[in-house]
């Protein structure tokens, strides 16, 4: 078994005790620690769903916009895992870890992500090396979860320029904030940061004209005898 699979390997049993300790603890919470009697069988006991914390962005829509379609390309996420039924913060399982440049392969809880991004093609251009739950600047200061724009704006100015301006991404409610509100939508609300191009899309078919569209009959009249 080379270092890296034993790392893996590590990790993994250090995170199932956490998971078992952590179940233990909470269910002892939960049933007041009840000793059975002789011969008394408790009922198994069932770890409670967790709902997860709302990521540090604003709301996806307005209760107004009643007339828009307030689904953004994907997910709004956060930096945390949720997996099963449990919430984790990036320094449960980070603060083991020591931060690398390179990796061989994946780590277990991030084998899905495809990183797709252009010449940005390590975690730590963006991740804050000792602090998971915070992104890093060019000096190395960290950018709270909530400022991720300015992130983004490390690398995209002019569209950073645009975002400011309202000319790109999206915004929700009111353009004029004095009848309403607004939301404005940041960037990982709408781009997966790991892969930000958008996916192809099935085009939608064609217009279709009634027979005495204004055409139709212009054609007609030229043909006419």
């Amino acid at each position: 078994m080379n270092r890296v699979a034993r790392q893996v390997v590590r990790l993994a049993l250090v995170v199932a005790v956490i998971a078992i300790l952590g179940g233990w603890w909470r269910s002892g919470i939960a049933n007041e620690a009840v000793v059975p009697t002789r011969g008394q069988v408790l009922p198994p006991t069932t770890l409670p769903i967790v709902a997860k914390p709302p990521a540090e962005q604003p709301p996806v829509g307005l209760a107004s916009d009643t007339h828009l379609d307030k689904t953004p390309p994907r997910a709004t996420k956060g930096l945390d895992l949720v997996k099963l039924g449990w919430t984790y913060n990036c320094m449960e399982c980070h603060t083991l870890l020591k931060p690398r440049w390179h990796y061989d392969r994946p780590m277990v809880e991030h084998k899905d992500i495809r990183l797709d991004h252009g010449n940005n093609r390590f975690c730590l251009n963006c991740h804050h090396p000792t602090n998971r739950n915070a992104w890093v600047d060019y000096d190395g200061a960290e950018i709270a979860q909530a400022n991720v724009v300015q992130l983004c704006a490390k690398c995209h100015g002019t569209t950073y320029r645009d975002w400011n301006a309202g000319v790109h991404g999206r915004q929700n409610g009111h353009w004029d904030e004095t009848k309403g509100d607004k939301t404005k939508l940041r960037c990982i609300q709408c781009h997966d940061p790991h892969s930000p191009r958008f996916q192809a899309m099935k085009p939608l078919p064609p217009l279709t004209y009634p027979a005495r569209a204004a055409g139709a009959d212009a054609a007609h009249a030229l043909h006419a005898p």
